[in-house]
């Protein structure tokens, strides 16, 4: 398996290829311990992401999830919320993108240099969900961590604070547009005018904000005039710059969804030429992210109202570019439907063994702190019973722990037989256990009397048979008003008289034989 080094390298360097992901990916499916393998599983889903390789988003999709369930909270599994906020991000399913942008940022572990990146991307899905006062709010959580917790002068640029105001003042812009708050949009973009005057900022980094700014400005300005015939000219121009390669567009990435609306104004001025052209250049270019699915419709269109032939002629084609792009994206729709389903039924297979002692299958402590007080709250005449083991540590004495271990599922076993489902077995801890019964303390006492006197467990091993005995403690609900943690209380301080007693007998039998 490649290292983190070596994928960072070649994502970096330009070298990263759909075999390299194939490769990780087999790779980590082999392995035995995803979890070992975090940064691993990051930093090639980034790679997905940041090359676009949407072919391989499932089975990236599949193997965060399953380290996802196997990872209590902690910075890797911070780092697993963020691959598949990007991951779902390629496929532009913005339901799961903003479900995994936001526990990631509510995580407690995030990461200064994936602020701009993050909170740009759950801002950039509340505005395409419409949500603008949602993406307004989280845009002002971001300024606030990254001006709360500023970087150190070692930093990069862009990891730097001014990166982060920089992501802040422009998502800033299209948030105020889509609330309809012009002016809020205008003192955005003024912000972006003074990270431009700081003497601070290399001209490197001056140049990356300049090229950016002059497509958000572009984009307010198409919100502000009625002239659209200028506003169409202006980004005619605009793409010419960057298909001619003389805009550094390397570093930046582009919303479809944004240029699309700006393709719309050509088509209202019958810039039909131009739209074929640019929508070209779109579809193929890296630097864009999002459905092409609006791009390929304005050009059927554009096809449809040329006056040239040669672009006329094209129409059946653009036509079936843009019915395989809709398929496409039905095919992916369906294919997270798929997976969505999958993912819900491993969370309700963990659930359901999160609940279970893996060795003995009863209901663990968990389980019953969280399920107690509702089902004390719907028994008022039920009761709970604390068990207690005996000789337990002479089995695993005796016969070592894998005996002790058969002890107490033979004990768990016949005892829940013996409930006849009017109570829950928990293992509460070691070789205690709790009955949370709807039946009468009466009948529970009456019960357990029985198993222990009369019809005692019989546990088998060695050729040897003995006994399972043990000690309970009982106590009804109304005793305690339904307070699960003195019910245990009580019940465990009857347990312990009961085995006292016990104990006491069997001291009195020995003297007297």
């Amino acid at each position: 398996m490649y290292t983190v080094e070596e994928i960072k390298e070649k994502i970096g360097s330009g070298q990263w290829t759909r075999a390299d992901v194939d490769t990780i990916i087999a790779d980590l499916k082999a392995s035995s311990k995803l979890t070992s393998h975090v940064g691993e599983i990051y930093y090639s889903s980034y790679g997905v992401f940041a090359y676009s390789f949407r072919d391989r988003v499932y089975p990236m999709l599949e193997i965060c999830q399953e380290a996802k369930l196997l990872l209590g909270p902690s910075m890797e599994k911070a780092l697993i919320y963020l691959a598949l906020m990007r991951l779902y991000f390629c496929l532009g399913f913005l339901p799961k993108v903003v479900e995994y942008g936001l526990k990631y940022a509510e995580s407690g572990y995030t990461l200064r240099d994936c602020l701009k990146s993050v909170y740009n991307t759950i801002a950039a899905t509340f505005t395409d969900c419409g949500l603008y006062k949602e993406a307004d709010i989280y845009l002002e959580k971001m300024l606030d961590i990254s001006r709360l917790d500023p970087c150190g002068p070692e930093v990069d640029f862009w990891n730097s604070d001014y990166m982060n105001e920089f992501v802040y003042y422009d998502s800033k812009v299209y948030v105020k547009l889509g609330m309809g708050d012009v002016k809020g949009a205008e003192q955005a973009l003024e912000g972006i005018g003074r990270l431009l005057a700081c003497d601070d900022i290399s001209e490197e980094g001056k140049n990356f904000f300049r090229l950016q700014r002059e497509c958000t400005d572009l984009y307010l300005r198409m919100h502000k005039t009625k002239d659209i015939a200028a506003i169409a000219e202006e980004f005619n121009e605009y793409m010419r710059k960057m298909e001619s390669g003389e805009l550094k567009v390397d570093c930046l990435n582009f919303c479809i969804y944004n240029f699309g609306e700006l393709l719309q104004v050509m088509a209202k001025v019958e810039r039909w030429e131009d739209i074929i052209r640019i929508g070209n250049f779109i579809k193929d270019a890296p630097n864009f992210s999002g459905s092409i699915c609006p791009v390929y419709k304005i050009m059927c269109q554009a096809a449809r109202r040329s006056e040239k032939e040669e672009i006329r002629s094209q129409v059946h084609k653009y036509e079936r570019m843009y019915l395989e792009a809709l398929e496409k994206e039905k095919e992916n729709y369906d294919e997270l439907l798929r997976l969505l389903a999958k993912e819900e039924l491993r969370l309700v297979n963990l659930k359901d063994t999160m609940k279970k002692d893996p060795l003995t299958g009863c209901l663990n402590r968990a389980a019953f702190e969280k399920s107690s007080r509702r089902f004390v709250s719907e028994h008022k005449k039920g009761c709970l019973a604390f068990l207690d083991l005996d000789y337990l540590k002479e089995i695993n004495d005796s016969y070592g722990h894998e005996g002790g271990d058969s002890y107490l599922v033979c004990f768990a076993e016949n005892m829940k037989q013996a409930l006849r489902l009017d109570g829950a077995l928990y293992r509460y801890a070691g070789d205690e256990f709790l009955i949370l019964a709807s039946a009468r303390e009466e009948e529970i006492k009456r019960r357990l009397h029985f198993i222990v006197e009369e019809n005692p467990i019989k546990f088998h091993i060695n050729g040897d048979e003995r006994n399972i005995g043990f000690s309970y403690g009982i106590v009804a609900f109304e005793e305690k008003n339904g307070n699960v943690a003195e019910l245990v209380k009580e019940a465990d301080r009857r347990m312990y008289l009961c085995k006292k007693r016990n104990h006491e007998s069997i001291l009195k039998e020995a003297k007297t034989k």
